[in-house]
């Protein structure tokens, strides 16, 4: 039997042991001298390579060498004929696994077929990471450090009852801790309840008196999984976060609970809670963790997105109440722009936002609100936005009526930069404030634009800003100085302004282009099977911008849309190409269908 051909990549990471045993049966080896020819353009495809030793060139991507473990040519596999030659760059050891071996495994295992389909939807769906929880072991290894623990508050030991109960109101906790010169005891709202039901005057009744001095304490580097045995053993619902004494927090059972069950509540709980910016740095510094443990367990980018965005926007409504004095809400509405708006961003990237104000409301410290707002976000990670696009700005910080006066001169002018503001605008979303100024403010620029189809092709246009990166045979073009492709310019921006520019035509109402999506397919330009590979499309581009941005992160670099397709797996690689052609696809529908030829 050959050497060992590696069942954990794909596509022989889906077999089952077997299939496995059956396709290691039918494997031979074949060894090509550095510069030999392996497969000549045009011939039979009699056989799926996959590289055991050394290195191959050939196919569309001549510049992208095929390293060990990665295969060759799957979709000339199906096809029964070569499109490319292929040669060995250095000596090169292949396992060689019959095409026959291949179809037969193919029509009983529909996952593995997946690698080797021409319908873009199906290879992404079938082969992009299904989501699945996370093992309760590897929760158990999270630290109480990284839980979402709530903070400790203190009352002296001469506090009441009735200053417990406003304690544990005002700040949405559900114990305190009671300083006395015997030590720290901790009152809870079971505490509470139970000298309410007895009859006892809070006003009048120490808190010190009847709480619990037997305080359980764990260590921040202490796994969960010991907080929980500790809770268990105690029959306890809290512990105290405890280092050299100095207690830090404390880990409620439900916020454990909520950490073991992947679930992001218990950082939204904490947001609302929060009384304070450095309370909220807190928990923004908890987002990135989270992120990575749901991006690791393979859930889909769609609802990472959901979940992140969600939590983002409570952040950003809860520091902005912080921020505001008494009132100012009611007259301003707060809005989420561009990919945030769209509930479409997940790292933290530039801040993108605007603040409409009412008609005739005028506030002595807005400004410096507004200021504050977006040096906060700075300080939590959020870079400012290099086109200035912030409520620090008071261009974007406008009346009813300029902001009216303002879309109307986005709209008149053909210039791009104006249009692509106008673009940001129309992805915003409500934050925080009195909605009602934004819905004022949508029904304006819809009047306008109702039957303008000569806007509409002039807005669209921006989909020809970059170039298509994916040249003849499917090959992958990189900038030439760094060989780097742009995710976001040359895929995603494509498919999301694609979209808005066909939902404002429409009037469709939803921001996020999934949704738009959902509203156009099966319309006059779009039909099902092309939304289908869109939404797939966009989702897999969103994917490998989450995974890559991660890495740069985890390197101390900040994240950008940025890859080396050389630094991809021959997976990524081969969807990507799926990918960008149905950007292509797409870019050239739009063209016909906004006539970008004519203007």
């Amino acid at each position: 039997m050959p050497g060992a051909l590696d069942f954990s990549y794909p596509p022989f990471d889906t077999l089952t042991p077997v299939e496995g045993s059956e396709l290691i049966r039918q494997i031979d080896i074949e060894y090509h001298a550095a510069g030999s020819t392996i497969i000549e353009a045009g011939s039979p495809m009699l056989a799926l390579y996959v590289v055991m030793k050394g290195l191959v060139t050939g196919g569309a991507d001549h510049d992208v060498p095929i390293a060990e473990h990665e295969l060759f040519d799957g979709k000339a596999l199906l096809e029964g004929r070569c499109a490319h030659a292929f040669s060995a760059r250095e000596d090169t050891l292949l396992w060689r696994i019959p095409r026959e071996a291949i179809l037969q495994l193919s029509q009983r295992n529909t996952t593995f077929a997946a690698y080797f389909y021409q319908d873009v939807a199906r290879r992404m769906a079938e082969l992009s990471p299904s989501p699945h929880q996370l093992s309760q072991a590897t929760l158990m290894l999270t630290r109480v450090r990284d839980a979402c623990a709530s903070p400790v508050f203190y009352l002296p030991a001469d506090a009441s009852v009735l200053d417990a109960a406003q304690m544990l109101q005002a700040k949405h906790a559900s114990s305190v801790l009671i300083k006395t010169a015997q030590g720290c005891g901790i009152f809870t709202q079971s505490d509470l309840c139970q000298l309410v039901s007895q009859g006892l005057v809070p006003a009048t009744t120490h808190a010190a008196d009847h709480a619990s001095f037997r305080l359980h304490t764990v260590e921040p580097d202490a796994t969960l999984h010991q907080a929980m045995i500790l809770m268990m053993r105690h029959g306890i619902h809290r512990v105290l976060i405890a280092q050299n004494g100095e207690i830090s927090g404390v880990l409620e059972q439900l916020d454990l609970l909520a950490c073991l069950a992947n679930n992001p509540h218990s950082l939204g709980v904490q947001i609302e809670r929060a009384n304070s910016i450095d309370e909220l740095k807190q928990v923004s510094a908890r987002f990135t963790p989270l992120i990575q443990l749901f991006q690791q367990s393979g859930m889909k980018v769609t609802l990472i997105a959901e979940l992140i965005g969600e939590l983002r926007q409570k952040l950003l409504a809860k520091l902005f109440a912080l921020l505001a004095p008494a009132g100012m809400l009611e007259h301003v509405c707060l809005l989420a722009l561009g990919s945030e708006g769209r509930g479409e961003q997940i790292l933290r990237t530039d801040q993108d936002n605007a603040l409409i104000i009412a008609d005739g409301y005028e506030h002595p410290e807005l400004a410096s609100v507004c200021a504050q707002f977006n040096a906060t976000l700075l300080a939590l990670g959020y870079p400012p936005c290099p086109g200035q696009i912030m409520i620090s700005n008071p261009a974007w910080r406008l009346s009813v009526s300029g902001f009216k006066q303002q879309i109307d001169a986005w709209t008149y002018s053909p210039d791009s930069k104006q249009l692509m503001q106008l673009a940001i605008w129309i992805d915003g979303t409500a934050v925080t404030g009195n909605t009602t100024l934004l819905y004022e403010l949508k029904n304006h620029l819809k009047r306008w634009l109702d039957g303008n189809t000569s806007f509409m092709a002039h807005f669209a246009r921006a989909i020809e800003q970059f170039p298509s990166p994916l040249g003849l045979f499917s090959r992958l073009l990189t900038h030439a100085d760094d060989h780097l492709l742009d995710l976001k310019k040359g895929g995603i921006f494509p498919i999301t302004h694609g979209l808005r520019s066909l939902a404002l035509e429409a009037g469709i109402e939803p921001r996020n282009s999934y949704l738009r999506l959902a509203a156009l397919s099966g319309g006059t330009v779009i039909s099902h099977s092309l939304a289908q590979d869109l939404a797939e499309t966009l989702g897999f581009l969103q994917g490998l911008q989450l995974k890559y941005g991660l890495q740069a992160q985890a390197a101390g670099r900040q994240a950008v849309n940025l890859i080396d397709p050389a630094q991809l797996t021959a997976l990524e690689r081969e969807l990507l190409k799926d990918a960008l052609g149905v950007v292509k696809q797409f870019r050239s529908l739009l063209r016909h269908h906004f006539k970008l030829d004519q203007l």
